[in-house]
C-alpha cells in the first residue's frame, strides 16, 4: 500500500489505521476518476455508434412496428376463421331443418289452396243449382261497412 504522508510504499499491516484509510480514500478518487474518465469516453462512443447504427435503429423500429401488426392481423384472422367455420357447422347442421320446415309449409299450403279449391266449386256448383250467377249474386248484395 502507498502512504502518501511517507511517500512510499509498505505493507498493510505494518500502516497505522489511519495512513489505511487515508490511503484507502486516495485509492477510492483515482478509482472515481478512472471511472468517471472512462464513462466519458464510452458515451462518446456510444454518440459515435448512434450516427453509425442509427439508420439501421430506425429501420429495426419499423420493420418491428410491421411485423408486430403483421401478427395481429394473422391472429384477427385466425379469430374470423374459427368463427365463421362454426358458423358454417351450425348452418350445415340447420338446413335439413329449414328444408323439412318449408317443405312442410309448402305442403301444408297446398293442401289449404286444394281445400279453398274444392270449397269454390262447391259453391259455384250450388249457384247453378239456385240458377244464380256470380254477377247476380254481387249485385244482391249490400255493402260491407
Amino acid at each position: 500500500m502507498y502512504l502518501e504522508s511517507q511517500k512510499r510504499y509498505t505493507r498493510a499491516t505494518l500502516a497505522s489505521k489511519k495512513d489505511r484509510i487515508e490511503s484507502y480514500e486516495r485509492q477510492l478518487e483515482r478509482n472515481r476518476q478512472h471511472m468517471a474518465a472512462e464513462a466519458k469516453r464510452a458515451a462518446k462512443m456510444e454518440k459515435k455508434l448512434k450516427v453509425v447504427l442509427g439508420g439501421y435503429m430506425n429501420r429495426t423500429q419499423v420493420l418491428t412496428k410491421q411485423f408486430n401488426d403483421v401478427i395481429e392481423q394473422i391472429d384477427q384472422s385466425r379469430l374470423e376463421y374459427s368463427t365463421f367455420k362454426f358458423l358454417k357447422q351450425q348452418e350445415d347442421a340447420a338446413i335439413p331443418k329449414r328444408i323439412r320446415a318449408l317443405e312442410e309449409d309448402v305442403n301444408r299450403q297446398r293442401t289449404r289452396e286444394h281445400g279453398l279449391q274444392m270449397r269454390f266449386a262447391g259453391l259455384q256448383d250450388r249457384l247453378k243449382e239456385l240458377g244464380l250467377s256470380e254477377h247476380e249474386l254481387l249485385a244482391n248484395q249490400e255493402p260491407i261497412s
